[in-house]
């Protein structure tokens, strides 16, 4: 099919259309199982369905794609376009459709974490967000003035920073923490888990800049102390206000907008990807910001309304917004309707405009710019050329930003195993790399093998609420293929898939009639050939891992005396049979259950 020219209307959804009422409302695009693949806001359902069909959608690729996937549409109608709106928003985070624009931070990224959950909590670094009930701050984009900010922090709350499990049974010895006045010594029982949940609580309210009312309450409790003649209370008490003032002016948006609540909306259109950025100020210190990628076909997508984008911002956090929001005037946002929205969703006044001049422009500029500053950072022009080549030539509805490839194995029907690699913006993300042993598969049956890690693979992702790949490679031909589409069919919304068979270099894909057989100069090729010798390079660095300790084990069991259960665990303490074999005998019959005349024959094997 052409793509540039309007798909043909399938009888039963021409009739559909014929029948939506004209009315604001919500249309959801589903497939032949019923899932969701697009879900957008009307005002008039029928017209705004109807141009899905009547459109040439020159430039836009991704819907003719999508459209050949829809099996029915459903709608529901609504009093006016906010409770469309609201109602779009809504659906979209809950069935998180293939064809709508995601709205998911960049987590490269550092964040401060506070383990609220714990009985003495802890002030970490970490480059993820888990649902593990601990308060999560940042991403912070300057890793400099983040590690400045928890160091201000352990010395003003002076909360501890070590790995024991606490409360401990009985008192232990403290580090030099306590000495140097960072921490409050919990360990030795030093402070009580009420008086230090309240320095916790005062960090809280530091990390979410509300420094302005906590340091009004540590004066009157400095005050109080005073009156009492606690002048050691007092003084600490000064010192963490004096303190608390020097970290905030590392923060100040030097704006002329002192003790202002705000968050401020900035895009940045690149070459080929787009870039939208929060910035949070609170009592005038910019306490966070937020960067959201999005390929430029997936942005221009659909509407050039992208109100439900606002909605996920709030609608995901939980948090009310501030009296003021700053939106810039390219982002697609309709002011009138987002304003209705947020006075109907939040009992509180809260003003949402675009500004046009002043301190307020100043801070859209500064959105503006980090947004653009973040995009170059991230996609450098070659990865992100040679990732848009492959999503044309795979003919991808969505810009491949995350792929994850997939190789089996094995010698015969022995030792089989599998690996997987991560490449995130055309780059290696080693941190996602995974190997997997074959566990289900009985003999050499590499289709079989391949179902088994791709299906183990995407149902992990599942468990833990993590979104999938954007694109599955899987080393091999149409056999291959076919075995991890089956995989793929088994979960809702599942990612796009592409096999490279070797030697021929020739590309499969689920949803392309023919094959694709590039130039070996071809950008695309390169790619997926990069990405292809990746994983089998790290597939076949854990066979012969996995291999070499079988051997091993197997030598050692022929062994008079070694069963299975000793080999694990000779092989466990000392990592190999050579190393084994090089130890004295003393060493060997420090292992439980190992004899001396044991350990003899093992030296003498």
């Amino acid at each position: 099919m052409d793509l540039q020219q309007p798909p043909a209307v399938p009888p039963p959804l021409s009739e559909q259309v014929s029948r939506f009422p004209e009315s604001p409302g919500v249309y959801l695009m589903k497939n032949g199982v019923g899932f969701p693949l697009y879900i957008g806001k009307a005002i008039n359902l029928r017209s705004r369905v109807r141009s899905y069909f009547l459109d040439a959608h020159d430039g836009r690729p991704n819907i003719p794609f999508m459209l050949r996937n829809v099996d029915h549409i459903d709608w529901i109608a609504t009093n006016n376009e906010t409770e469309a709106l609201i109602l779009e928003a809504n659906l979209i985070r809950r069935h998180q459709p293939k064809y709508n624009v995601d709205l998911r931070d960049d987590k490269h990224f550092p964040y401060l974490k506070v383990t609220v959950q714990e009985p003495f909590p802890r002030l970490l670094v970490v480059r993820r967000v888990e649902r593990d009930g601990a308060k999560y701050f940042g991403p912070y984009t300057d890793a400099t003035a983040m590690r400045r900010l928890v160091a201000f922090a352990r010395r003003i709350f002076r909360l501890r920073d070590c790995k024991r499990v606490l409360p401990a049974a009985r008192p232990g010895r403290p580090c030099i923490n306590l000495s140097m006045h960072r921490c409050s010594g919990a360990c030795n029982g030093t402070i009580s888990i009420a008086a230090y949940r309240e320095q916790v609580e005062h960090l809280l309210r530091f990390l979410a800049g509300r420094r302005i009312d906590l340091i009004h309450e540590l004066s009157r409790r400095m005050e109080k102390a005073s009156q009492e003649l606690r002048f050691e209370d007092a003084a600490s008490l000064r010192d963490q206000i004096r303190l608390i003032k020097d970290a905030s002016r590392l923060q100040q948006v030097d704006l002329k907008l002192d003790d202002t609540d705000c968050d401020v909306f900035g895009l940045a259109d690149g070459e080929r990807g787009i870039c939208l950025a929060v910035l949070q100020v609170r009592e005038g210190l910019l306490v966070n910001s937020h960067h959201f990628l999005f390929a430029k076909t997936t942005w221009t997508h659909a509407n050039p309304s992208h109100d439900n984008l606002f909605l996920q911002f709030y609608l995901a956090r939980g948090d009310e917004p501030p009296p003021l929001i700053f939106i810039p005037d390219n982002a697609g946002f309709s002011l009138d309707s987002l304003q209705i929205w947020v006075n109907q969703q939040f009992n509180k006044k809260i003003e949402i405009s675009i500004p046009q001049k002043g301190n307020r422009k100043l801070l859209i500029v500064m959105a503006i710019k980090n947004a653009h500053l973040y995009l170059n950072q991230k996609v450098t022009h070659n990865e992100a050329q040679d990732l848009t080549d492959l999503q044309q030539v795979l003919q991808l509805p969505v810009y491949p930003e995350t792929i994850e490839a997939f190789d089996i194995s094995n010698i015969g029907a022995a030792f089989s195993v599998a690996g997987m690699v991560q490449f995130k913006g055309g780059r290696p993300n080693k941190s996602a790399y995974r190997h997997y042993k074959i566990k289900l598969v009985v003999g050499q049956n590499d289709f079989a093998m391949m179902m088994e890690v791709v299906t183990r693979r995407l149902t992990r992702l599942y468990e833990e609420d993590k979104p999938f790949p954007d694109l599955l490679l899987i080393d091999g031909g149409p056999g291959q293929l076919h075995a991890a589409q089956e995989a793929i069919e088994l979960f809702e919304n599942p990612p796009e898939i592409a096999s490279l068979a070797k030697q021929e270099e020739i590309l499969y894909a689920a949803h392309l009639p023919d094959s694709v057989k590039l130039p070996p100069t071809h950008p695309a090729r390169k790619l997926v050939e990069r990405i292809r010798d990746e994983v089998h390079r790290y597939a076949i660095m854990f066979h012969r891992k996995v291999r070499g300790k079988q051997f091993s084990s197997s030598q050692l069991e022929r062994i008079e005396g070694i069963g299975k259960k000793r080999a694990e665990i000779l092989l466990r303490k000392f990592g190999s049979l050579k190393r084994i074999k090089e130890a004295a005998v003393s060493e060997i019959i420090q292992v439980t259950g190992i004899t001396e005349d044991m350990a003899m024959r093992i030296k003498g094997g």
